[in-house]
């Protein structure tokens, strides 16, 4: 708790973000449109957070068959690369995105910004993250020798992994509360998908193979050197979820183990419930995210404000666009802090590969304004290298007076 309400006195400290709230519909400033901003507004800075590429699966495909029972498809990078496709898919991403803002004013329509206007910050413990910010830098600037910056290779950053300082025993008991409230509150499609994974990969292991069965112990929460995860089932299936659709986004045939004869795009549909569970019962905690996305709401924060946060370069406080290049993990993060929800009809995942999330402030006759826009690609467009059509892959999802008052502008995710 002490967590949360240190993540809610950061959105509350931000008087440069505080518009007062319009008092009559007619005061209240409408959300700004990507094509037909209303005439006067001004887009003044924008924040992304941003996940990393298309990424091989994190363990080799031994380790995953000893843990689901399965062969799996071998892959052409290292456990938990950015793969070649993955980079032409990217950069397929970073174009949509600059031609956005190029078109809201933000960016020049020719020639290099202005220096010190553009900043990319990656997470270094990854290398998928540093290289999916030195794509961002290639295509957000082209030809300007943009650079991607970042701690030390393979250091732990907070901005992206939370704050250094182990959870207090009142944390820990909230998220085990938090923990077991959701856990019963499992939605039925849990089990179902579970039961259609489970046909794929190992279909006999509930009776000859049970170490291999997934629906035996389903969720349990472990604590490991002070830190919660997600055990069971769900944390297999939810992986081995992720991992199909990995496989068919990087265009692998669809012949590859484990799709076998199976048609993949509407199993990876049926079975990706597993997934979302998974981060909703981890990701999603409202006392485990507001630890590990206080650090990145802060930065958030500061930088629509043109303050210098802690934890980044000073000189980026003067950014009028910060990149933001992480991890699905921190997006759920955010995304809880903010009371933000989304989904996707195109696509199963809602924190897919390349999936950014945009922070934007905007003056207005009003005061200033905060409009959170979602940039995304479907699953067919990550698997063929289809250009992005910004008709349907953004979409303003919440907006408000300051970033404490965000409302929801699209229907929530029904969550498990």
């Amino acid at each position: 708790m002490r967590h949360l309400l240190l993540s809610c006195a950061l959105l509350a400290a931000t008087p440069a973000l505080a518009a007062p709230t319009p008092t009559t519909p007619e005061q209240a400033p409408a959300a700004p449109h990507a094509a037909h901003p209303p005439q006067g507004t001004v887009l003044e800075r924008v924040v992304l957070l941003a996940r990393h590429g298309i990424r091989s699966p994190t363990k080799d495909p031994q380790t995953l068959q000893a843990q689901t029972g399965h062969a799996w498809a071998q892959w052409p990078v290292a456990p938990g690369e950015l793969t070649e496709h993955g980079k032409l898919a990217l950069a397929q991403m970073v174009g949509m995105v600059r031609a956005h803002y190029t078109q809201a004013g933000l960016l020049p329509a020719t020639g290099c910004p202005q220096p010190g206007s553009l900043a990319i910050w990656s997470d270094a413990k990854h290398h998928r993250t540093r290289e999916s910010g030195s794509l961002w830098a290639e295509h957000l600037a082209p030809g300007c020798t943009l650079h991607a910056h970042a701690l030390s290779d393979g250091q732990e950053d907070p901005i992206f992994a939370g704050s250094p300082t182990p959870l207090s025993v009142q944390d820990q008991s909230a998220i085990t509360q938090e923990f077991a409230q959701r856990a019963r509150a499992l939605s039925p499609t849990v089990a179902q998908a579970l039961h259609t994974l489970q046909e794929v990969l190992a279909p006999t292991a509930c009776t000859t193979d049970t170490p291999h069965c997934l629906s035996a112990d389903v969720a349990t929460l472990a604590w490991k050197k002070g830190k919660p995860h997600l055990e069971g089932g769900l944390a297999t299936g939810g992986t081995a979820a992720e991992n199909l659709l990995l496989e068919y986004a990087q265009g692998l045939p669809e012949q590859a183990e484990p799709f076998g004869q199976t048609a993949p795009s509407p199993l990876i549909g049926q079975v990706f419930p597993l997934h979302i569970a998974e981060s909703w019962l981890i990701r999603r905690l409202p006392t485990l995210a507001a630890h590990k996305g206080a650090g990145m709401a802060l930065a958030v924060q500061n930088t629509l404000a043109g303050k210098v946060t802690p934890d980044l370069p000073a000189n980026m406080a003067q950014a009028r666009l910060l990149v933001l290049s992480g991890h699905d993990t921190n997006l759920d993060a955010l995304a809880t802090l903010y009371g933000l929800d989304w989904s996707f009809t195109d696509q199963p995942d809602p924190t897919a590969p390349n999936t950014t999330l945009a922070f934007e402030l905007w003056r207005t006759a009003h005061g200033p304004y905060i409009a959170v826009r979602l940039f995304h690609q479907g699953l067919e467009e990550l698997r063929a290298l289809t250009p992005p059509d910004p008709t349907a892959d953004i979409q303003l999802i919440a907006s408000g007076p300051s970033l404490k008052t965000l409302r929801p502008t699209t229907a929530a995710q029904g969550r498990p």
